[in-house]
């Protein structure tokens, strides 16, 4: 591996201006959507609301209206951050690491909320940078293989592009808060796995974001240009933290992971298991049919897949389930359907779920997982088929990219407009909904901030300072 100068292309990155075209723009604009469309949805609810605030809103309650009552665009995005991810529907971004690059967007609403002068274009650019930094870095270096987890790069790159935007884009200012960061460390990968899996990641991120707008504060005041954290022989972050791997950008800083997106359409699930779930709703049918017939159920992954999500063990809440391969299969073949609901503890179907997963077993395809880390395919394959009582086999099937893949991209957007009229029910009609979604994807980007708010009175624009 190439030893690389994060700071230094960073900071170059962040000191040139974005060209826009109508791909990046696209897909900003819907990834700015689909997150908008997790923020109002995750604040009908009681858990997400009370973490978010610390008690002090209950559910239902317009999150922008909320927003509007925080001073500090730490705690705006800590806020918006943490409703974006409760429920692991925003979007998602799969390399050596995993990435959920619209943890960053309430860090943009936090810098911008509180600079309603400013116009579209450097809200969207602020995104694009945010996603390209995290993207890139997940390409290039793996953090869960050493224990930690991705929210570090949630962390530098909310960090770094609100420090570019606070400073002016300031060399100085910017690289303070790289290496301020770097030596800020990394979380620990506990908490997303058995058997310590718990809420802690679904508010992870938005404490890493807002843990990178206080770096980026603390480095506008004149200190050191620390020149060697990240390669230092004995103190530096690649030697303490990476076991002497270096921390790299898988490749050139520009617009590309905006537009590689991977998209959660359908339904809530573990973005590993995606295709595992879609292969399912296909196999439900035939599952009825002969379920009294079926000695085990068969799933070919990738390794990834089965490090992270395969867990047959006893799963105690939903946020176990809802990172088990086997419990998502199970309800998928039974239910045909998934949802938030489908991980709770009072989901009428747990025992079914529950009796059916034991029947599961999870292989390796080596195949898949060369395709899974190929940046030209990016594949995220599962293949399932069932081996009867008689010793036989059903068909197999077998997805590649599911939908939500750039592969899919087409496809996936009239489903993208469906899943946020229905996450913003609750407080828009369908006709309402259908208007904000076209208003933002039409807006014009040299419009300014607080238009982008006003559109279908997005945050009941009236009531804002």
């Amino acid at each position: 591996m190439v030893q690389q100068n994060i700071d230094k292309i960073i900071t170059n990155y962040l000191t040139k201006n974005i060209v826009f075209s109508e791909e990046n723009l696209l897909a900003t604009k819907l990834s700015l959507l689909d997150t908008l469309g997790c923020i109002y949805n995750a604040s009908t609810y009681e858990d997400p609301m009370r973490f978010a605030t610390r008690g002090e809103y209950g559910s239902n309650t317009n999150p922008f209206l909320v927003v509007n009552d925080m001073q500090s665009s730490k705690e705006i995005t800590r806020y918006l951050s943490i409703l974006t991810r409760w429920f692991d529907y925003n979007d998602t971004f799969l390399a050596k690491e995993w990435a959920h690059p619209s943890d960053n967007i309430g860090t943009a609403f936090g810098y911008f909320f509180n600079h309603k002068d400013k116009n579209l274009s450097q809200f969207f650019q602020s995104i694009i940078q945010m996603y390209e930094i995290q993207g890139c870095l997940a390409l290039g270096t793996s953090l869960n293989e050493k224990g930690y987890d991705h929210v570090f790069y949630v962390k530098l790159a909310s960090g770094v592009v609100f420090s570019s935007l606070l400073s002016n884009q300031n060399k100085d200012s910017i690289s303070r808060t790289v290496n301020n960061i770097l030596q800020d460390g990394v979380n620990l990968r506990s908490y997303r796995q058995a058997p310590n899996v718990g809420k802690r990641k679904s508010w992870a991120a938005g404490d890493a974001a807002s843990r990178g707008i206080e770096i980026a504060e603390i480095s506008e005041f004149p200190d050191n240009i620390y020149k060697n954290i990240q390669d230092d022989q004995i103190w530096g972050f690649n030697k303490v933290f990476l076991d002497d791997d270096i921390l790299s950008f898988g490749k050139e800083l520009d617009d590309w992971v905006i537009q590689n997106i991977l998209f959660k359409v359908l339904y809530p699930a573990e973005f590993h298991g995606q295709s595992a779930v879609e292969a399912s709703f296909q196999l439900s049918d035939l599952f009825h049919e002969k379920e009294k017939d079926i000695k085990e159920i068969i799933i070919e992954t990738h390794e990834p897949a089965l490090r992270i999500i395969s867990n047959k063990k006893e799963l105690n809440n939903s946020s176990d389930r809802d990172h088990s391969l086997e419990y998502m299969v199970s309800a998928a073949l039974i239910f045909k359907d998934i949802t938030s609901e489908t991980y709770s503890d009072n989901f009428h179907g747990l025992n079914q779920i529950n009796s059916l997963r034991k029947k599961i077993k999870v292989h390796e395809n080596k195949d898949f997982t060369k395709n899974y880390y190929d940046i030209a395919k990016r594949h995220i394959s599962n293949e399932i088929y069932f081996k009867y009582n008689d010793g036989s086999f059903s068909d197999k099937v077998k997805i590649e990219t599911p939908i939500g893949h750039p592969d899919r991209r087409v496809e996936a957007i009239p489903l993208l407009k469906d899943k946020f009229v229905h996450n913003v029910k609750n407080y828009f009609s369908d006709k309402e909904a259908e208007n904000l979604w076209e208003n933002i994807l039409q807006i014009d980007i040299e419009s300014g901030f607080k238009e982008l708010l006003n559109l279908n009175n997005l945050v009941d624009f009236y009531y804002l300072n």
